[in-house]
């Protein structure tokens, strides 16, 4: 990875700055095309070429931290300060980042985060791992928002691939569409593609989802 390249991608977003309420880290997606699923078929095809607008990320997926403050009354337990918050409605997480001036990310923008504009099959390229993730990487054994220094896209995001599912804007029908991903496949990265989504009702509040935001840049 050109690490001067990366760096010129991220942005660090000061705490206080009015357009941007946000404690986290963001990258810049450039402007461009990428490839967005895979094979013909549903539910991952058909495979497409689609052109985005640049966008802001968060670096890594919301924290309890980052979340108490927008809303104060949050709670959490000692010690999980900067582990990804979980056990958040589609409603709240939709609410958290229009309050810190972003959205929830399309399921095209999410996907050109983790896959790069060469449509990689993991964020960090077309190889599986041959070491199965730790459990500290999954969503049930929570760990600090972006430890895992495996799971990095080649646009400088962490934790599309293990760690928690996210709330994306998408929808199927009544339900949400969610992206990422792996605790509850055995741990196995064949079962985390970055292209590979699931759906759940907006309303659950599961132990192994979270979210991060996306902010428009036009």
């Amino acid at each position: 990875m050109n690490s001067i390249r990366l760096a010129s991608w991220i942005i660090v977003v000061l705490l206080g700055t009015p357009a941007l309420s946000t404690a986290s880290s963001m990258v810049m997606i450039p402007e461009g095309p990428f490839t967005m699923g895979k094979g013909n078929q549903p539910p991952n095809g058909p495979e497409r070429r689609l052109f985005l607008k640049p966008f802001l990320i968060d670096q890594s997926e919301v924290t309890h931290e980052d979340f108490q403050k927008q809303f104060p009354d949050h709670q959490f337990r000692k010690g999980a300060a900067r582990h990804p918050i979980t056990k958040v409605t589609w409603h709240q997480a939709k609410a958290y980042c229009e309050k810190a001036g972003g959205r929830l990310p399309t399921g095209a923008e999410w996907e050109k985060a983790a896959r790069g504009d060469r449509g990689f099959i993991y964020p960090w390229g077309d190889y599986k791992p041959k070491k199965r993730p730790h459990p500290f990487y999954s969503g049930v054994v929570k760990k600090n928002a972006g430890s895992n220094k495996q799971d990095v896209s080649t646009y400088g995001i962490h934790d599309m691939a293990g760690s928690v599912w996210e709330w994306t804007a998408d929808a199927k029908g009544q339900l949400k569409i969610i992206r990422g991903g792996l605790w509850n496949l055995h741990l196995d990265f064949e079962y985390s593609k970055a292209f590979e989504k699931a759906t759940i009702p907006p309303g659950e509040r599961l132990s192994f989802l979270g979210f991060r935001c996306v902010y428009s840049m036009d």
